[in-house]
């Protein structure tokens, strides 16, 4: 017997399918760019259990005659090109004429279709398998109905995500076509609730920016700046540069209305704000370029979501350079001022640094600059920010009652490694740092970072405990998000409520806030723009589950503690240092920096000549 055989159809069927089709979201993006090509006006998009039971695409395109059906599902075969030189020259999504044979072969497919001239014809295909055609009604157009994908692959199946992860995917890849074709109109439902009703747009500013309005939601499309230039046919959508969003998820790029991932876009994109971005800050943008197909090429990727330039720098370049012209030119609508000037001592050899500061919150560097005037060792940075990443450093589920419990207050003969005290609190350094005098020298402390590590572990204990109190809205709060993210956030609706938050869908792209957590005090918005963030962020695939509990609480943490910049008296500061004496982890904050800075009598007096 030869070991080296050619593999039978059915099986080389399910291979090359699992090529083009990964998950449900695959198969929409197929059908949706077929009925594109087919030059639609108006596409209705149907699924049930998350893609898994039905996906239903019915347009008013042109149709496919009643003797091309049966061809239609054969593998190669397309009305897009006839030739390897049509590449060149393509100005449709589709021209591999896999799209059909790979669905029908991990599904139950069912086509219908007419086309003026013809007449109405439905085909079944189930498994690869073409089980009969039959006349259908003339009605204009086609409709594909995909049912119990991957019944025939149990494996694809186990390994597809949760109904709330696949539905976000599926809503992603219709946003997206709305997204690049305004002269489309959509309308998608999902287990029959509503979600998307778009009308067709005209190709304007004005209609440019009323579907990424019902797209992305009007609290981050309001600000948007819109730019145009005839090279590259370039228009786009961004964000100014002082309202940037938590995450890369409303970054969208389209090449002649095709969505792509592009490396050189994405770079020229992050290098045109990289001088007004803040950390963890990301531009919200829709990008569109319409190129000379022969310019690029799509051919380098199963689902063609990758592309390559052949002129890759005058792309960067021009992107790069449009971008922060723009940003320039809106420069002075950013929220940056400069810090009210303080009286400061002036001491022999020192440094003094001219302070500014972000929406008006101080950035001082005061552990530096106390290592330069003293020259001792190098200290860790200490500036405060907001929104940061964390880092994770033993961090425990926070659900597991045996991993978090109430830290009680250390005795005095059993105090931790840092603490040197008795100490006497000698004042507010810059409104952010709190001085202590001990037995030792002196402590420094960052009030921001601190605190931010004492209300860190609070809500821990609570919410292992399942005791964190939740405050009622008197009326709650709408929320407008895309669905895709909207499907994100009640991913998260069981632990959203374990931490304060209860939440719920009014409709397809609304959310509705009920309570938030006591401890938070929070207004409109701040909950807005709490949920906004958790949107972006939530869905992220590469965090775990464990990493994205520990930011979620961190960030809670931030939004309540004492910032940079707020002024404490003696028995606040007091009160603070106990409290962060009874920390499991005092010497750094939830996102891993340092909440503190001790320097020895011995180091001081060396350094000023006295050791």
């Amino acid at each position: 017997m030869n070991d080296i055989k050619v593999l039978d159809f059915l099986t080389s069927s399910k291979i090359a399918a699992g090529e083009v089709i990964e998950r449900p979201a695959g198969v929409l993006k197929e059908l949706l760019e077929n009925s594109i090509d087919a030059g639609a006006s108006a596409i209705n998009i149907d699924i049930a259990n998350a893609g898994k039971k039905l996906i239903r695409v019915n347009d008013n395109g042109i149709g496919i005659k009643e003797e091309d059906l049966k061809t239609a599902l054969l593998r190669h075969s397309t009305s897009k090109i006839s030739k390897f030189d049509d590449l060149n020259s393509l100005h449709t999504f589709g021209f591999r004429g896999e799209a059909l044979f790979s669905i029908a072969a991990v599904s139950k497919l069912t086509l219908t279709s007419f086309q003026e001239g013809s007449k109405g014809s439905q085909i079944k295909a189930e498994g690869g398998k073409i089980l009969h055609q039959t006349s259908a009604p003339e009605i204009k157009g086609t409709t594909v109905e995909v049912e119990n994908l991957f019944y025939n692959t149990p494996a694809r199946l186990k390994f597809l995500k949760s109904d709330s992860v696949e539905r976000s995917h599926l809503l992603t890849v219709a946003e997206e076509a709305a997204l690049a074709n305004l002269n489309v109109a959509f309308k998608v439902k999902t287990d029959n609730t509503l979600v998307y009703n778009l009308p067709t747009v005209q190709d304007t500013e004005d209609g440019f920016r009323q579907r990424v309005n019902q797209i992305i939601g009007q609290e981050t499309a309001k600000d948007l700046l819109y730019l145009e230039d005839k090279s590259f046919g370039f228009k786009a959508l961004i964000s100014p540069a002082h309202k940037l969003c938590a995450s890369r998820n409303l970054q969208y790029f389209f090449i002649n209305k095709r969505p792509v991932t592009c490396k050189v876009l994405q770079q020229a994109l992050f290098k045109a704000y990289q001088p007004f971005r803040a950390q963890n800050k990301y531009p919200c943008a829709i990008i569109y370029l319409t190129l000379n197909p022969a310019d690029f090429d799509v051919n380098i990727h199963p689902q063609k979501r990758e592309v390559k330039f052949s002129f890759e720098n005058d792309i960067f370049n021009f992107l790069y350079k449009t971008l922060s012209q723009k940003l320039l030119a809106t420069q002075d609508k950013a929220e940056i001022t400069l810090s009210k000037s303080t009286a400061v001592p002036q001491i022999p050899k020192a440094n003094i640094i001219t302070q500014k500061t972000f929406e008006n919150k101080p950035n001082l560097n005061v552990a530096a600059e106390l290592a330069n005037l003293l020259k001792t060792a190098p200290v860790p940075d200490l500036k405060t920010y907001e929104h940061e990443d964390p880092v994770l450093y033993n961090f425990d589920e926070p659900k597991k009652q045996e991993n978090i419990e109430e830290v009680p207050t250390v005795p005095n003969e059993n105090n931790p490694s840092w603490w040197h005290g008795p100490y006497r609190y000698l004042g507010q350094l810059h409104k952010s740092y709190l001085l202590f005098e001990d037995t030792d020298g002196l402590l420094i402390i960052d009030q921001h970072a601190a605190q931010e590590r004492i209300y860190f572990e609070e809500f821990c204990n609570l919410i292992s405990k399942g005791e964190v109190a939740r405050q009622p809205l008197m009326f709650p709060l709408n929320i407008d998000l895309p669905a895709s993210k909207l499907e994100t956030v009640l991913n998260w609706e069981s632990f959203l409520k374990e931490t304060g938050f209860e939440v719920s869908k009014f409709s397809g792209t609304v959310l509705l806030v009920s309570s938030t957590p006591a401890l938070l005090k929070m207004g409109e918005k701040e909950i807005k723009e709490f949920i906004l963030s958790f949107a972006e962020t939530a869905g992220n695939p590469l965090k775990t589950d464990n990493e994205f509990r520990h930011k979620f609480i961190a960030t809670k943490a931030c939004k309540k503690a004492v910032k940079a910049g707020e002024v404490l008296n003696e028995a606040e500061a007091e009160a603070l240092l106990e409290n962060l004496k009874t920390c499991k982890d005092a010497l750094h904050c939830p996102h891993g920096r340092p909440t503190m800075l001790n320097l020895t009598l011995a180091e001081i007096s060396k350094k000023i000549g006295r050791g």
